[in-house]
């Protein structure tokens, strides 16, 4: 309130010096730029200095007055400035408008936070030892449940705006917390604790519709394991009403379980924007099998799901409530995201179509001529 008080007297002084002719309207103001700084002032313009004016206008005087003294009654009503804006007025006179930055971060305001209290505007430095990054990761949360996913990972740091195109955050899991150093536009912390596993909930026969859940399943490698487990525990697509593996070989992984035959190598190279798998093609011939297998269409929903996804089917289920008659559903703000993939059965019926109006079937036809995909995954072609 005295500050408030203060600039409202300081700008009623204004109404008698010097700096302003009386003939010049009051919209007319210099903007500056301060070095060195986003900072933007707007000063008066004076018209020369024998031109210089003994008075101001009745319309500056009332303009004046009009702002000092909403400038008052927000002090009185002690109602704030919008955020991001603050008012100042320096030795010169000029009325300089400065943005604040945001937090960067504040834990638990967006939504309730799992991660124990973390240390904002702090690095985490360690030398030696164990460590990784991700890129593209948006809130320090997911770093932190990122983190409490590797037992080896006791720290982690999230970096707000590391520079990258689209979604400019990072994460860095650490194997001890080091040397807490303040710095600004990073957050870092430790995972919370680590939960044992017991049983996986099952997403048979809800009322959102029943669902058809596949993976596909590079031979040879850590998925096969990973695809085993989840067969053991019910877990990931297994929970959903009818599971199905794909892969480039028909592999037991299970009993009862072998793998549907796609028509590709399953390789292809990386690049885009975050320099992940341009597998656009590998997937258009999943697709054609999915298609030709036929079995999604006794369900409402068809879900593709990456081996090493962590997929709970009963509470996609109870999401996929609120998405009735939706094609299908947008799991990122920054676009849909390949781990987890959800159509209905219907838009799969449509791409089927566009696979028949080819000339040899293998690919949709409008999708594949109609887009420039060369840099892209199979999700933002999907």
């Amino acid at each position: 309130s005295f500050k408030l008080h203060h600039i409202a007297l300081q700008l009623l002084a204004c109404t008698s010096g010097r700096g302003m002719t009386s003939a010049q309207p009051p919209a007319q103001l210099a903007k500056q730029q301060r070095p060195g700084t986003s900072a933007v002032a707007y000063a008066p313009i004076p018209a020369s200095e024998s031109d210089a004016p003994r008075r101001r206008t009745p319309a500056i005087v009332a303009a004046t007055l009009a702002f000092a003294a909403a400038l008052c009654v927000a002090a009185a009503l002690g109602r704030r400035a919008p955020q991001g804006l603050r008012t100042a007025l320096p030795q010169n006179g000029a009325l300089e408008v400065k943005a604040e930055e945001e937090p960067t971060w504040v834990q638990g305001d967006t939504f309730a936070s799992q991660a124990p209290k973390m240390d904002v505007d702090v690095e985490y430095q360690v030398d030696g030892g164990w460590g990784t990054n991700y890129d593209h990761i948006p809130t320090p949360e997911m770093c932190a449940a990122m983190c409490q996913g590797i037992d080896k990972c006791q720290a982690y740091t999230w970096v707000k705006d590391a520079g990258l195109p689209g979604c400019p955050s990072q994460c860095w899991l650490k194997d001890q917390v080091g040397v807490k150093v303040p710095k600004t536009g990073l957050v870092s912390g430790v995972p919370p604790a680590r939960k044992q596993f017991t049983v996986a909930p099952v997403g048979i026969g809800a009322d959102s519709g029943t669902l058809y859940c596949f993976a596909l399943m590079v031979p040879g490698g850590y998925e096969v394991g990973l695809l085993k487990w989840q067969h053991e525990h019910k877990a990931g697509i297994f929970g959903c009403d009818t599971p199905a593996v794909y892969s480039n070989k028909a592999i037991t992984v299970a009993p009862g379980v072998v793998s549907k035959v796609v028509n590709s190598t399953l390789k292809c190279g990386y690049g885009g924007d975050s320099q992940s798998a341009l597998n656009a093609w590998i997937f258009i011939a999943v697709w054609h099998e999915v298609i030709a297998d036929g079995a999604y269409k006794s369900h409402s929903w068809v879900v593709k799901v990456d081996p090493d996804a962590v997929f709970f089917p009963d509470r996609l289920n109870r999401l996929l409530a609120k998405y009735e008659g939706a094609g299908y559903v947008n799991n990122c703000k920054y676009g849909m995201h390949g781990p987890i993939e959800v159509f209905s059965s219907r838009a799969i019926d449509i791409l089927a179509k566009d696979y028949k109006s080819s000339w040899d079937g293998k690919a949709p036809k409008s999708c594949v001529a109609g887009q420039h995909f060369g840099q892209w995954g199979e999700d933002m072609f999907m």
